[in-house]
């Protein structure tokens, strides 16, 4: 997306993002072709390299096993992925996840804590805050002494550049200086973010939105999430509001969502009021198709129906070149399938390989967070 106003700090900011994202694509680059690539000059490359460089963020590895004509070959550089590593923390509505990874994704130690919605958030937090603790006395002492910070998904409503949850559907109802509080226990800087916008991230780094500028990403677990990618930036307005696909009006006459609208998609979609249809653990969708009768069948059908209608009004107003799926209620192909089947139906000139499944579920619970802290504290970008 176009960035409008762009001051001189923010065009070294991107810069210095491009071309660790260009290093992190190809593994190893050299100077010249970092500079080659991404349209700079070689002195631009050397004076956002040798920072990087004296921070043990990006280090030389050797050099290249060819060189045209006479010279030195090219001195290679990669990403010391092993040198930073974080708490990476996501809150759910039941469980919360909390890994000790570094900037690659690679988990050196998880935990899993119940979500304890009756306890104040600023308990709940030193809860997270003790656990991080403990799970960073578990691991090598080089690694403990390597974690630079912590940053936490959040399913909700969120102000990152105050670190505050303004709304964590299903949490907690007020707002919640998230980053003030676990920055203060942990004594290390701390980030924020949607939980789907974070996932958005990964897939931008990490998965099939490396090679695409459009995305819409759907998440369905207990609840309904989405975020959208335009030109490669993950989409939110000033009012903090992201692409809420599972706030979508389908049913004006229906209950009342937890948001305060009546009739959103996660009123019909969550888990809670898929399992009052018919009982089935989350992971196994597809078995509650194949075990329900005749008349629960056909009220799962009309829940995909509606999911369906929500995603192609949405591929209307974002138009994705793909959607990334993921979630544990799209774990089975059989629920994609009646998915696409849905939106064929409602629009028959859409093409069902734009719906894909995430090549990241293995890593969903973590990675979202990991991917934050590259973008926002080693790239150094705030949009």
């Amino acid at each position: 997306m176009h960035q409008s106003g762009i001051n001189m700090e923010q065009v070294k900011s991107y810069n210095r993002a491009m071309i660790i994202k260009y290093i992190c694509e190809h593994k190893t680059a050299s100077r010249v072709d970092i500079a080659s690539e991404c349209g700079l000059t070689p002195a631009a490359v050397t004076q956002i390299i040798s920072p990087l460089i004296r921070d043990e963020i990006i280090v030389e590895v050797g050099t290249s096993g060819k060189q045209k004509g006479a010279g030195r070959r090219k001195v290679l550089l990669s990403m010391n992925y092993e040198n930073i590593y974080l708490y990476s923390i996501n809150i759910g509505r039941i469980e919360s996840s909390i890994a000790i990874t570094d900037i690659n994704g690679d988990v050196a130690a998880m935990t899993h804590i119940p979500t304890d919605s009756k306890a104040t958030p600023e308990q709940y937090l030193k809860v997270i805050a003790n656990a991080c603790v403990k799970l960073s006395d578990g691991v090598k002492e080089p690694i403990r002494n390597k974690i630079k910070g912590a940053s936490v998904g959040i399913p909700g409503v969120v102000d990152i550049e105050n670190g505050i949850a303004v709304r964590v559907y299903g949490v907690w109802e007020q707002s919640v200086s998230v980053r003030q509080i676990l920055a203060k226990e942990l004594g290390i800087p701390v980030i924020i973010q949607n939980d789907v916008n974070a996932f958005a991230r990964a897939e931008l780094l990490f998965g099939d939105g490396r090679y695409k500028d459009n995305l819409l990403i759907v998440k369905w677990g207990r609840g309904v999430g989405g975020a959208v990618v335009i030109d490669g930036n993950v989409y939110g307005n000033k009012e903090r509001k992201t692409a809420e696909i599972g706030h979508m009006i389908v049913d004006p006459q229906g209950d009342i969502c937890s948001c305060g609208k009546r009739g959103c998609l996660e009123t019909r979609a969550s888990y809670k009021k898929l399992n009052s249809i018919i009982p089935f653990e989350l992971e196994d969708f597809a078995g509650a198709f194949e075990k329900g009768d005749e008349k629960q069948k056909k009220e799962l059908e009309e829940v995909i129906s509606l999911f369906a209608l929500a995603l192609v009004n949405a591929c209307e107003l974002a138009a994705p070149e793909e959607i990334i799926l993921c979630g544990p209620l799209f774990k089975d192909e059989l629920v994609r399938n009646k998915l696409k089947q849905s939106m064929i139906l409602i629009d028959p000139s859409f093409k069902n390989d734009r719906l894909i499944f995430t090549k990241l579920y293995d890593k969903e619970e973590y990675l979202g967070p990991v991917a934050e802290f590259l973008h926002r504290a080693v790239f150094g970008l705030k949009f």
